[in-house]
């Protein structure tokens, strides 16, 4: 399957070998996250998820809405008592702590980022979970994993970081036990293009604010993970919860603006300027968010059972 080069920073990935692009993904993805996590404590909630939440009304806060995704991951997924998963791009610990603080799994993250791992495993030791939490630093390509060794995979807000999506997906398949669950959160363009991909704004955010990111169809996703050897068992719609997270992050780094700069000088300006583009393209749809959900041959839960509605039967 040909992919479809939506952006310079995809057509130029496409020139690269696979090793290097993994290595571009590896230094370019990195830089970003590798500015002191205090900076993003005064930008993003306790938890530090650098996702989107889920709202259940407009004026709820980014907390609240955060706790919610967190359960909701963890309903989906559905650890059991020993049951092994892999965070991949698993950022500062955000949803791997809390799977491990609800469950009684064992956790595997990876990052690009050293200053992430240093976080994630002083919060892991601080919340009493270090026992049964390990975070490497390594691209997903460079896994070297046995077959049929994990019982959940997730990507949070990471997938798009990643060009190769093909051998992403069949690393998961070949890794995930029989009824295994792979959850992706993350952005997507609707196939049928509304606006400029190509535009100043896109290039800002992919290349010069995030480092690297390339966002594909639904479908497409989805028809790699079917090639894998994945079904699909339930896809949501976030794309406005998404843009109501950006209003709250942008908030908070006006209200911050002084503080960060003096620890990073330019890089309000960075988180600023990229996320009030990122919310407009999530408010008018020219950008997608979805939670996907797929299993390894049959599900060991019924999707219907899953405790996730809210009140007022809305998402």
């Amino acid at each position: 399957m040909t992919a479809i080069a939506h952006t310079r920073a995809e057509r130029e990935a496409n020139l690269r070998s696979a090793a290097e692009q993994r290595e571009h993904e590896r230094q370019a993805v990195a830089a970003h996250y590798e500015h002191d996590p205090e900076i993003f404590s005064l930008v993003l909630d306790s938890r530090l998820a650098y996702a989107t939440g889920v709202y259940e009304h407009a004026g709820e806060d980014l907390e609240t809405a955060q706790a919610r995704k967190y359960a909701r991951i963890a309903a989906k997924l559905d650890i059991r008592p020993g049951q092994r998963v892999l965070d991949v791009g698993c950022g500062w610990g955000s949803n791997l702590l809390y799977l491990a603080q609800h469950s009684e799994g064992v956790f595997q993250g990876i990052t690009l980022s050293p200053q992430q791992r240093e976080e994630a495993l002083r919060r892991a030791r601080a919340w009493g979970v270090a026992d049964r939490v390990r975070i490497d630093v390594c691209h997903v390509e460079d896994l070297n994993l046995r077959p049929e060794s994990f019982d959940a995979v997730l990507f949070s807000g990471s997938i798009v970081h990643m060009h190769n999506r093909p051998a992403v997906h069949q690393l998961v398949g070949e890794v995930l036990k029989p009824g295994g669950r792979v959850l992706i959160s993350d952005c997507y363009f609707p196939v049928q293009q509304r606006g400029d991909r190509d535009s100043a704004a896109t290039e800002y955010i992919f290349v010069e604010a995030l480092g690297y990111c390339r966002l594909i169809g639904l479908a497409e996703e989805l028809q790699l993970m079917e090639r894998a050897g994945l079904d699909i068992l339930h896809v949501e719609d976030l794309t406005r919860h998404y843009a109501q997270t950006l209003a709250h992050w942008i908030d908070n780094v006006r209200k911050h603006r002084r503080t960060i700069e003096a620890m990073a000088p330019g890089f309000a300006a960075v988180l600023q300027q990229y996320m009030t583009v990122a919310r407009m393209s999530f408010a008018r749809r020219t950008a997608l968010e979805y939670m996907i959900l797929a299993t390894k041959g049959a599900p060991t839960v019924d999707p219907g059972a899953w405790p996730i509605a809210q009140k007022g039967g809305r998402s």
